[in-house]
């Protein structure tokens, strides 16, 4: 059952900043950078990131529940990258997924950016393509192999770059 208030936010106690370490420590370190995996890495709830003031840590709130987490970094340039976005498992199926990454979105623009970025894992590539998202390397995308870079545009381009874009069509010869 999908809760009826859902909100982003910067957490505002010490529980719900432990709460946000927790998710993204178990929902993506513990998933994807196991000791014994391919890309071991621990978790760091003090990287120096996390302080960096350009950059926004933020959870998703049912209620008074934190029940998921983003991280948008905004770069000069007008970039806003999502990182390490987690919904804790016991709330997936709700659609808080599609909840949060709208709220981000919402949030990331009303902060200037022009575009967002994310580094996207298999399982999740097509519900970031539902949203809007297109694979497209980005400065700063990650150099894990198995992550897919990808980049929405949040500003309607140009009507020449619009139909830059579009698929060539393919002309057979008579």
């Amino acid at each position: 059952m999908r809760p009826s208030s859902i909100t982003l936010r910067p957490a505002r106690s010490e529980a719900e900043r432990q709460r946000y370490h927790a998710l993204r420590e178990t929902c993506i370190f513990d998933l994807y950078h196991r000791a014994d995996g391919p890309y071991p890495c621990r978790y760091d709830p003090g990287h120096p990131d996390e302080d960096d003031p350009a950059n926004h840590p933020l959870v998703l709130m049912a209620g008074d529940t934190v029940v998921g987490t983003i991280r948008i970094d905004m770069k000069p340039d007008g970039r806003a990258v999502f990182r390490l976005i987690a919904v804790d498992p016991a709330w997936r199926g709700a659609g808080l997924g599609a909840a949060l990454l709208r709220q981000a979105e919402a949030y990331a623009e009303k902060h200037g950016a022009s575009s967002l970025c994310v580094n996207a894992r298999q399982p999740a590539m097509g519900f970031y393509a539902r949203s809007g998202f297109i694979p497209c390397a980005w400065d700063g995308n990650s150099q894990c192999a198995e992550a897919i870079a990808m980049v929405k545009p949040l500003r309607k381009l140009p009507m020449a770059a619009r139909r830059a874009r579009q698929p060539a069509r393919l002309v057979q010869a008579a």
